[in-house]
């Protein structure tokens, strides 16, 4: 009987990727997927300077789908489990990719009061605003010294430097940035002292990063809940499965059981979602 719901399953699915729509979806979904693929390639990770040939990101990702297929396999025996781990691990590169971008920043903005300081010290010194840039790129570490050479790069080959500092701020985003950029804008534009304007700038920044550090001493515990929450229904479910495969059997193979399984993915995501929202802060 199983075999015979086996084949009816392959005969359905095969009628269905006849049908001239299902093929158009699933052409577009490959065009889709693929193009997020090379945005995470070529936006996500050189932009944190990874750089990574197309040819080894594409195996990589075959990796790692083939990999997380095999261990729910092994874990679960349930083939709908498998898949399942295979179209989450699709979704792993770019969420590393991000999670490497995201580190960088604020690696990056953590040393920005530091270096504003010591260009503010170089202006007073006697430098012009761009020798005194370019202290920075030769004294920081990276990634803000990464990021700074690549404004001197740009100035170097002809842009102007306010659209070099625009293009870093483009790519980095945030208001510490933002604040620097307008500062030595203005300063361009205007005149005045732009080493005391840089210094009050850092001293404002230091004081957003202490404001930061304690809403996420106080949202760490919050954080650790959700992360605990989240996963206990999906160990609960690997779990069960491997001890109780009768039972649960039923779950992965009747309309009853799928709609249990879609029930609990909606719940899931909105308690991830309400619980993020609770210990999400802004300053």
């Amino acid at each position: 009987m199983n075999l015979l719901a086996l084949a009816a399953l392959c005969a359905a699915l095969a009628a269905a990727l006849l049908l001239p729509s299902i093929r158009v979806a699933l052409r577009a979904w490959a065009r889709q997927l693929l193009s997020s693929r090379e945005r995470t390639r070529e936006h996500e990770l050189s932009e944190s300077f990874v750089f990574v040939d197309s040819a080894t990101f594409s195996k990589g990702v075959a990796m790692v789908v083939l990999a997380s297929v095999l261990f729910a396999w092994l874990a679960s025996g349930s083939g709908l489990l498998a898949a399942a781990g295979g179209g989450a691990a699709l979704l792993l590169p770019a969420w590393l990719a991000r999670s490497v971008r995201l580190r960088r920043r604020r690696r990056l903005l953590a040393q920005l009061p530091d270096a504003l300081d010591l260009m503010a010290a170089s202006l007073r010194s006697g430098l012009g605003l761009v020798a005194a840039i370019e202290q920075l790129a030769v004294h920081q570490p990276a990634p803000l010294g990464e990021e700074i050479s690549l404004v001197v790069r740009r100035q170097r080959l002809g842009d102007p430097l306010e659209l070099a500092l625009e293009a870093w701020r483009e790519r980095i985003g945030g208001p510490e940035v933002a604040q620097f950029v307008a500062a030595v804008s203005l300063a361009r534009e205007l005149g005045g002292g732009l080493s005391e304007v840089l210094a009050r700038v850092a001293a404002t920044l230091r004081e957003r990063q202490v404001i930061e550090r304690k809403i996420d001493a106080l949202t760490a515990q919050g954080k650790l809940q959700a992360r605990i929450v989240g996963a206990m229904p999906l160990l609960l479910l690997l779990v069960m499965t491997r001890l109780q495969p009768g039972p649960m059997h039923l779950m992965f193979t009747t309309p009853p059981g799928w709609a249990a399984l879609s029930l609990m993915a909606v719940l899931e995501v909105s308690g991830a979602w309400l619980l993020a929202r609770q210990v999400r802060i802004d300053v």
